[in-house]
């Protein structure tokens, strides 16, 4: 709670972010539908990275899920923030379902980095099997600077999760006091 506003956050503030959460919802579903899409097209492009085409795909989708899973528990910490119940201890849950859902990422980017570098069989038109090369260089430096990100993120949040649980607790010792 703000000192000098007792009615922070706004409720106009928390309804925007709502709606920022639903629209961002969308667009991970609709995200979820281009790694189809996507994928298709660069299989019929480049036919050698068709032993990677359902693994990228199925990583793609869980990728994308995570990040709505966050959304939707970013939704639940509004309605506490709105209600000023933030400190009584029902937002650690949801706190840790975004720091569980960022692990579930780092793990799945990794999995995803150490796809890029296996070269798997691929027969071409002509019966000739060459080993096709799942990754680019571009796609493993982007890999590596999204699990520093992720990594940063999950400790950031770890250190916000401390300091509300430090907050709860020093929320409950004054309810002693008083």
């Amino acid at each position: 709670m703000n000192a000098l506003n007792p009615r922070f956050p706004r409720p106009a503030i928390l309804v925007v972010l709502k709606v920022l959460i639903v629209m961002g919802e969308l667009l991970c579903l609709l995200g979820q539908w281009f790694v189809f899409v996507i994928s298709t097209e660069i299989v019929s492009e480049i036919p050698e990275t068709t032993p990677g085409l359902w693994p990228y795909r199925i990583a793609g989708a869980l990728g994308i899920a995570c990040l709505e899973v966050a959304f939707a528990a970013v939704w639940p910490l509004l309605t506490l923030a709105g209600r000023q119940d933030v400190f009584s201890g029902k937002a650690i849950h949801w706190v840790n379902l975004i720091i569980g859902s960022a692990i579930a990422e780092g793990i799945l980017v990794l999995a995803v980095l150490v796809f890029s570098n296996l070269s798997l069989p691929y027969v071409k038109p002509n019966g000739q099997v060459v080993q096709a090369a799942l990754g680019a260089p571009m796609l493993e430096l982007m890999l590596v600077v999204a699990l520093l990100l992720i990594a940063a993120f999950v400790l950031l949040m770890w250190v916000m999760r401390s300091l509300l649980m430090q907050a709860i607790g020093q929320r409950r010792e004054l309810e002693g006091v008083i």
